[in-house]
């Protein structure tokens, strides 16, 4: 009985290696990928279309770090936080509404957050030494103290360690673009009545853009 469901295990593991996707040519073994400003830019970008007008937004204060494996993408895993406070949309007077206790109340819920519990649907092309993964990031969402289960579209540019990496940062980077949307409703913002829906978009369209390395 022992050997049977020893051999069942091992066929277990064969096919689930079977089913990894990886990096061509990179190393195997899970590093950690922190979000680091000297290798790009880290922020978020948000759009609220409605009947009455368009509002456009981005967030710098971005943070956040993951696990990946280049042979086995798809078990990638991580957190990416916003403060809620960097939140700007160009109109001040906006912003400190945005802020209260109505819409995302950042004094009690200041950071919102999106956890990667996994990658799925993913492609790799690698063309010069770039790898670019695209795939469906799976995890949950936590918006004003409400956790939904999400998915993201990403793109992942992998770039091994190179004396030309180098001049930006240490060990292998990793540049994401990520979007997705968010219904305020589902997270029960409800903002003052009768604006979600009309000068406010009940779905907010959400951008990532996110630059790290090992």
């Amino acid at each position: 009985m022992r050997t049977i469901l020893t051999s069942v295990i091992a066929v277990l593991a064969m096919s689930s290696l079977a089913l990894a996707t990886s990096i061509p040519g990179a190393a195997p073994g899970a590093k950690k990928y922190t979000l680091n400003n000297a290798v790009g830019k880290n922020a978020i970008e948000f759009v609220s279309d409605a009947p009455v007008e368009m509002i456009n937004g981005n967030a710098d204060g971005v943070d956040g770090s993951f696990s990946l494996d280049a042979s086995n993408l798809e078990a990638t895993t991580g957190t990416i936080t916003v403060k809620v406070m960097t939140m700007k949309t160009a109109n001040s007077k906006r912003d400190e509404h945005m802020y209260d206790a109505m819409w995302l109340d950042a004094a009690k819920y200041p950071t919102i957050s999106f956890d990667i519990k996994s990658l799925k649907d993913v492609k790799v092309a690698t063309k010069d030494g770039r790898s670019v993964v695209t795939a469906t990031a799976v995890g949950s969402f936590t918006c004003h103290g409400v956790t939904k289960t999400s998915t993201a579209s990403v793109t992942i540019t992998y770039l091994p360690e190179s004396a030309e990496t180098k001049k930006r940062a240490s060990g292998n980077l990793a540049m994401i673009e990520a979007s997705f949307n968010v219904a305020l409703a589902d997270h029960s913002i409800t903002g003052k009545a009768g604006v979600v829906g009309k000068s406010v978009g009940e779905t907010i369209a959400v951008k990532a853009k996110l630059f790290s390395n090992s």
